[in-house]
C-alpha cells in the first residue's frame, strides 16, 4: 500500500505548573488556526512509538498573529503532533453509550500505527467493511486476537488517511470554505476539510457485526470513500465534556452522533401514473408555448466549385438555403465526401477564421480540396457515429433534461431522512434522530457523482452477483462426474487428493453431513447444498488426505462456500485473464443496496409531492412530461416562480423527444440499449429542441436503423427545421426521403474511381412520403418440420412478451418491426448468445428465455453488427479482412525473398523492418502548419510505395507489394487468381461490390457502407456453410439499392449451400427478398415486445 508521509507541523511546551499547554504552530501554517476561536475545544492528534495518541482539550486562547493556541492540560501530551481539529459534539459524542461493551486499549496494541496502513475500508450494502491485512507488523494471529475482544454496539474510533488529497497543492492549503451553510472562510485547523497539512481523518464508528475469519468488521458511520486506507483503529473512550461551544453557522447541529443501519430502511413505490398524469391542468399553456412563426426571407444559395476530395470529379453544385437537399447515389460514390469532407469541414474552417488564432492552437481540420465555397452557414453535423456505448450515459444525460430535474429536486425536493424516514426541516437537521446534512444540491441525484452514487453497484444499478445455475449446469450429473465446472471432476480429486482447499471442502462438508455424492446434484439434500453455496457458517470440518505421492495433511477450517469464494477472488485479481474465468459465473443482477436506484439513500428519498426522483427518471417521456404539468398546477405560488424556467425547459425537451416518437423511452434507459433508430431520433431532437434559426444541418442518412413506419416522425422533424428557417443537407438513399426534397443531387455513376460525377442537380418533386400500405407483409404459413428448425421460447429480454420464435434452417430469414419493437434484443441478445452458450462457447451476457431447441446440427456461427471497423488510417481493406497477411507470407515465400532473408515482417508497413524509414510506412510525409492542418506530400525517399528498396525489389508477376497497395481490389484478384486462399477473399470482396477500392486504402476514407460490407465480406470468407448461421446486423445500412441487390445475391448462395441466414432490417428491398419473417411490435419500447405475425412470405 501507498507509503504514508507526515510532515511536522509545530511544538508543544507544558507551562511550570502544568495546567496549561503552550502549542506553536509553524510560522508558514499559522493562517490555519482561522476561526478556531469560534469554537470552545479542539482534538489534538500526535503521532509516536505507541501510534496515534488523540486528545479532546479546552481552548484557553488562540494568538494567530503568533501561531500560538493555549489549551488546558488534561493529559501530557506525547508524541510529535500532527494535526488539530475543531471539536464537534456530533462528531466525537456518542448517544446511548454502553460501557459494558468496552474494550481495553491494551487489547487494540497491534492495530497501532508503525509507519502503514492497516487496512483498507470498503462500501458495502449494509455498511462499511474495515478489512485488515496482514503484514511485516501485523499478524494473522494478532488481527484474529484483536477481533475477538470486539462486540456488537462496540464504538471505536477509526484514524484514516484522505488518500485523494494527499498531494502537494491541497497539503499546502491553509484556508478553505467549509462545506455547510453560512460559514465563512476558516483555517484547516477550524474545519474537518481533508484540505489540510496531513490529510488525517478521525471517525467514531458502531460496530455491527465481526469476521474474524475473514479479519474484517462491519460497521456503521464511517464517512470516508470506499477503498480508504485505515491507519489506526482504538477503542472510544467517552469523555465528561461541559461548556461546549460550537459557531453560530453550526449551532443547530445535533449534540452526539447518529448512526443508522441501511437494511432497516424500505422504500414503497406506488404507481402514480392513473391517478396524477391524467389529470388535466390550467397550467398547460404557462409550460408550452406555441413556437412563434418566422417570416422567410428571399434565398440565397451555397455555391461549390470545383470540390475534388477523395473521388469527387472537380464537381460544382448550387444548394439553395432554407430548402431541404438530399444528396444520392450507390455506395461510394461521394455522397458523404460532398456533404461532410467539403461543405461541413469548410463551414467549420470559415467558421475558427473569425476566433483569434489562440484559440485555434491544437485545431486541426481536414483540408476540403475546393477551390471556392461561398454563401455557408454555421453548421451542425447529425453523423452515423454511435452516441456510445457507456453505461452510465442515459436518455437523460445526453438530453440535457436529467441536469434540469435534478435541479428540480434540489429547488423544490422535500427531503426525507435516511435513518427515521421523517421530513427534514430547512435548517437540514433532523427533528427526531438529529441526522445532519449538506445543503441539497444537484450533485446529490447524480449517480456519476463519486460522493453520491451508490457505493456497491458505484452508480450503475446493477452488480455482479454469483449465479447457482452457472457454477451448477449440469444438475442431471453427480458432483463427482462434472456437474459444476466450477468443481469440474471431483473423483478425480477424491482418489488423488492434495491441499486444494476449495474442492477439499465439498468432500470433507459432504464426510460431515454423511452426504452421498454419487447421486445426482439435483437429488443432494437442501441443506448440503445450502452450505456448499453459502458456507457452513464459522462451523468447522475436516478434511484428512493421503496423496498416492505420499504427501498428506489435514485442514480443518470452516466451509466457505462457492459463492463468497467467487466474490472474494473477483475483488482480489486484477489480471483480466483471472476476472474473466471468475465472471463467467456471475450475472448483472439489481443491485442490493440501491435496488437499482443508482444513489444514496439521501438522493434517493428526496420528493417532489409523492414521487422520488428515481421514480421520475423512470418515467416514460410522456407520462414525465404529464407529470411536470400536475406538479406545476399542485405548487404554491413561491415554489411555482422558483422552478416555471426549470418545468419550461423539461418540457420542451420532452415535447421534441415525443415529436419523433420517442414517448415511450425513460430517461434512465442506458445509450447501450438503445436500438439504432431510437439514438438517431435521440441526436434529432436535440437539435429540434434548441430552436436555432439560419443553421445549416448536414445529415448523414437519417434512415439508418429505422422502420418505414418510423419515417413518419423523422420525416415532420426534418421539415420543422427547414421551417425555422434553416438550410437541411441529407445523404440518403431511401426514395421516402428522395421525395421529400425541395432539392436533389445525385452523385456517380458507379463507385471509387468510377463515381464522384455529378448526374443530376435540380428541384425534387415532392410526392406523399409515406403510405403504411406499402409496409405491410403479409405470410402465407407458420408452418415448420420439427427437425427444419431452431425454436426459442419464452423469449422475454428487455421489453420482448415471453415469446415463442421459430428459425427455419438453411433459409434467409427477416426480423422486421418498428425501432424500438425488440428486434435487437431477440436476436442480438437473446437468440444470439443463447445458440453461442449452447455451443458451449464463452458469452458474457445470456437475454432471458425458458428453452432453446433444434440446435443440434449447427457447426458455426457468425455475427455482423453495426459497429464500425475502426478510422485507424493505417487500417485497410486487406489489412482488416487479413488476406494482406497472406500475401505478405505469399512473398516472403518468393526465392528473391529467401535469398534476401527477408521474412514476412519485411513486407508489412507497420514493421520496422519492411517500412520506408522516412514516412515510417506510411507514404506520406506531413508538413506543419501553424494553426492549420498538416498538409500530406508523397515520401520523397519510397515516393508513396511505404517500403525499404529492398523490399520493393521483391515482385510477383512484375507487382511488388508496394505497387498492389495502389491497384484496385479486382486487379489484386487477378494478379493471385491461382493462389485460392487469396483470391477467395479477394472474390468475395467483389461479390458485395468493392471491386473498384484500393487494395491500400485508408479506413479512415471508407463510406459507412463500404465499411458494412468489409466486415460481412470479412465474415463470410471465414465461415463454413454447411450448418452455419449468419446474423446480420441491417447489412443494408449506407446501400443504395443496386448494392443491395449483389447483398441479395451473396444471401441467397449462402443458403443455397446450407447456411442460415438471419437478418434485422428495415429495407423492404431485402425483405421482400426473404423466406421467412418475423414481425414484432406494435409500437416501441413497454408497447413493443409482442410477436405481430410470423411465417413464410
Amino acid at each position: 500500500m501507498k507509503k504514508v508521509e507526515f510532515q511536522h507541523i509545530g511544538d508543544y511546551f507544558s507551562d511550570p505548573e502544568g495546567s496549561q499547554i503552550r502549542i506553536t504552530i509553524k510560522r508558514d501554517l499559522k493562517d490555519a488556526l482561522l476561526k478556531l476561536d469560534h469554537f470552545s475545544h479542539c482534538v489534538i492528534f500526535t503521532k509516536g512509538n505507541q501510534g496515534f495518541h488523540c486528545y479532546i482539550a479546552k481552548i484557553v486562547d488562540i494568538r494567530q498573529k503568533t501561531g500560538e493556541l493555549i489549551i488546558e492540560s488534561y493529559n501530557q501530551l506525547k508524541g510529535e503532533l500532527v494535526d488539530i481539529k475543531p471539536y464537534f459534539p456530533c462528531e466525537e459524542k456518542v448517544d446511548k453509550y454502553n460501557k459494558e461493551i468496552v474494550v481495553r486499549e491494551e487489547d487494540f496494541d497491534p492495530l497501532f500505527f508503525r509507519g502503514e496502513p492497516i487496512g483498507k475500508y470498503f462500501s458495502a450494502h449494509d455498511g462499511g467493511i474495515i478489512q485488515f491485512q496482514e503484514s511485516e507488523n501485523l499478524s494473522a494471529e494478532a488481527i484474529e486476537r484483536v477481533i475477538k475482544h470486539i462486540k456488537e454496539g462496540t464504538f471505536l474510533r477509526v484514524i484514516w488517511w484522505f488518500d485523494r488529497f494527499d498531494d502537494k497543492r491541497y497539503r499546502s492549503c491553509l484556508v478553505c470554505n467549509p462545506p455547510y451553510d453560512n460559514a465563512p472562510k476558516c483555517g484547516v485547523f477550524a474545519t474537518r476539510s481533508p484540505v489540510r497539512p496531513n490529510p488525517i481523518a478521525s471517525t467514531v464508528v458502531k460496530v455491527k457485526s465481526t469476521d474474524q475469519y475473514n479479519k474484517s468488521i462491519t460497521v456503521l458511520g464511517f464517512d470516508g470513500f470506499s477503498d480508504t486506507m485505515i491507519l489506526q483503529v482504538i477503542p472510544y473512550q467517552e469523555t465528561d465534556i461541559s461548556g461546549i461551544k460550537v459557531p453560530k453557522w453550526v449551532e443547530h447541529w445535533t449534540d452526539c452522533k447518529v448512526f443508522y443501519d441501511i437494511n432497516k430502511i424500505e422504500l414503497c413505490s406506488d404507481d402514480h401514473s392513473n391517478a396524477v398524469y391524467n389529470k388535466a391542468t390550467e397550467y398547460f399553456e404557462e409550460l408550452e408555448c406555441n413556437e412563434i412563426g418566422q417570416e422567410t426571407e428571399d434565398l440565397n444559395e451555397i455555391v461549390v466549385e470545383g470540390a475534388s476530395i477523395h473521388n469527387l470529379h472537380n464537381i460544382n453544385v448550387r444548394i439553395p438555403k432554407e430548402k431541404i437537399t438530399v444528396i444520392t447515389g450507390v455506395s461510394g460514390s461521394g455522397k458523404s465526401s460532398l456533404a461532410f469532407d467539403t461543405i461541413y469541414y469548410e463551414s467549420q474552417k470559415q467558421f475558427l477564421d473569425l476566433i483569434s488564432s489562440n484559440t485555434l492552437t491544437g485545431t486541426e481540420l481536414k483540408d476540403s480540396r475546393v477551390k471556392k465555397i461561398t454563401g455557408l452557414q454555421s453548421s451542425i453535423a447529425i453523423e452515423q457515429k454511435s452516441l456510445g456505448a457507456n453505461p452510465r450515459s442515459t436518455v437523460a444525460t445526453v438530453t440535457g433534461i436529467g441536469e434540469f430535474l435534478r435541479l428540480l429536486f434540489a429547488t423544490i425536493g422535500d427531503r426525507i431522512c435516511p435513518n427515521c424516514l421523517k421530513a427534514v426541516p430547512e435548517n437540514n437537521v433532523c427533528n427526531f434522530c438529529g441526522a445532519i446534512f449538506l445543503t441539497l444540491t444537484p450533485a446529490v441525484f447524480n449517480y456519476n457523482n463519486p460522493d453520491y452514487m451508490c457505493p456497491v453497484c458505484k452508480g450503475l444499478g446493477e452488480e455482479l452477483q454469483a449465479d447457482i445455475n452457472l457454477i451448477v449446469t449440469n444438475p442431471e450429473l453427480s458432483i463427482l462426474d462434472g456437474a459444476s465446472p466450477w468443481w469440474g471432476n471431483l473423483r478425480k480429486h477424491r482418489e488423488k487428493p492434495n491441499a486444494n482447499w476449495m474442492k477439499g471442502e465439498v468432500l470433507a462438508l459432504a464426510e460431515d453431513m454423511n452426504e452421498d455424492l454419487e447421486v445426482p446434484f439435483k437429488d443432494l439434500s437442501e441443506e448440503f447444498k445450502n452450505q456448499i453455496f453459502y458456507g457452513s457458517n464459522g462451523r468447522m470440518v475436516t478434511w484428512s488426505y493421503v496423496n498416492p505421492n505420499g504427501r498428506s495433511g489435514t485442514i480443518t477450517r470452516p466451509v466457505e462456500g462457492v459463492v463468497n469464494i467467487l466474490k472474494r477472488l473477483l475483488a482480489e485479481n486484477r489480471t483480466s485473464g483471472s476476472i474473466e474465468h471468475i465472471k463467467r459465473f456471475f450475472v448483472n443482477k439489481k443491485c442490493s443496496r440501491c435496488k437499482g436506484e443508482r444513489l444514496l439513500e439521501e438522493g434517493r428519498l428526496v420528493k417532489i409531492g409523492d414521487t422520488r426522483y428515481p421514480e421520475a427518471v423512470s418515467m416514460s417521456i410522456t407520462t414525465l412530461r404529464n407529470w411536470c404539468h400536475f406538479i406545476y398546477g399542485n405548487l404554491n405560488e413561491i415554489n411555482r416562480e422558483k422552478c416555471r424556467d426549470i418545468l419550461r425547459k423539461i418540457v420542451t425537451r420532452l415535447k421534441k423527444l415525443e415529436e419523433v416518437g420517442l414517448g415511450y423511452i425513460t430517461l434512465d434507459r442506458s445509450i447501450p440499449s438503445l436500438s439504432g433508430g431510437e439514438a438517431q431520433r435521440v441526436k434529432l431532437a436535440n437539435q429540434l429542441g434548441t430552436g436555432l434559426s439560419n443553421i445549416l444541418y448536414i445529415m448523414d442518412e437519417p434512415s439508418k436503423g429505422l422502420h418505414p413506419k418510423d419515417f413518419q416522425f423523422l420525416i415532420p422533424a426534418i421539415r420543422h427545421l427547414k421551417r425555422l428557417r434553416n438550410t437541411v443537407i441529407v445523404v440518403e438513399h431511401r426514395k421516402e426521403f428522395i421525395q421529400m426534397a425541395d432539392y436533389l443531387i445525385e452523385i456517380g455513376p458507379g463507385a471509387g474511381n468510377y463515381g464522384g460525377q455529378l448526374l443530376y442537380s435540380g428541384m425534387g418533386e415532392q410526392q406523399m412520403f409515406y403510405d403504411a400500405k406499402n409496409y405491410e407483409y403479409s405470410v402465407k404459413s407458420a408452418a415448420v418440420e420439427e427437425d427444419e428448425k431452431i425454436l426459442l421460447k419464452g423469449a422475454r429480454t428487455n421489453n420482448l412478451k415471453s415469446i415463442d420464435i421459430s428459425i427455419p434452417l438453411k433459409k434467409m430469414v427477416c426480423v422486421i418491426g418498428v425501432s424500438g419493437s425488440g428486434k435487437s434484443s431477440l436476436v442480438s441478445k437473446t437468440l444470439y448468445p443463447a445458440i453461442l452458450k449452447a455451443l458451449g462457447m464463452s458469452v458474457e451476457v445470456v437475454g432471458e428465455y425458458d428453452s432453446i431447441s433444434g440446435i443440434d446440427g449447427i457447426s458455426n456461427l457468425y455475427y455482423v453488427s453495426q459497429k464500425p471497423i475502426g478510422k485507424n488510417s493505417r487500417s485497410t481493406p486487406g489489412t482488416y479482412t487479413g488476406v494482406f497477411d497472406l500475401i505478405r507470407n505469399y512473398y516472403a515465400e518468393l526465392s528473391e525473398a529467401k535469398k534476401a532473408k527477408l521474412t514476412k515482417e519485411y513486407f508489412s508497413f507497420n514493421s520496422q523492418k519492411g517500412q520506408c524509414e522516412a514516412c515510417k510506412g506510411a507514404g506520406e510525409i506531413a508538413i506543419p502548419m501553424h494553426f492549420m492542418q498538416d498538409i500530406y506530400v508523397p515520401c520523397h525517399k519510397c515516393k508513396g510505395k511505404r517500403y525499404k528498396e529492398s523490399v520493393l525489389k521483391i515482385k510477383y508477376k512484375g507487382y511488388s507489394i508496394g505497387d498492389l497497395l495502389d491497384l484496385e481490389i479486382r486487379e489484386v484478384g487477378e494478379i493471385f487468381k491461382n493462389q485460392p486462399a487469396i483470391y477467395r477473399v479477394l472474390d468475395m470482396l467483389c461479390k458485395v461490390g468493392l471491386s473498384y477500392i484500393k487494395f491500400g486504402q485508408s479506413a479512415a476514407t471508407l463510406s459507412g457502407g463500404e465499411a458494412q460490407r468489409i466486415k460481412l465480406a470479412k465474415e463470410l470468407c471465414d465461415g463454413k456453410t454447411e450448418g452455419a448461421i449468419y446474423i446480420l446486423d441491417e447489412p443494408t445500412s449506407g446501400l443504395h439499392d443496386n448494392d443491395i441487390d449483389k447483398l441479395c445475391y451473396i444471401i441467397r448462395e449462402l443458403t443455397s449451400k446450407g447456411a442460415t441466414v438471419v437478418i434485422i432490417e428495415h429495407n423492404p428491398r431485402i425483405i421482400n427478398q426473404a423466406d421467412y419473417i418475423i414481425e414484432l411490435g406494435p409500437g416501441g419500447g413497454e408497447n413493443g415486445g409482442f410477436l405481430l405475425k410470423e411465417g413464410w412470405i
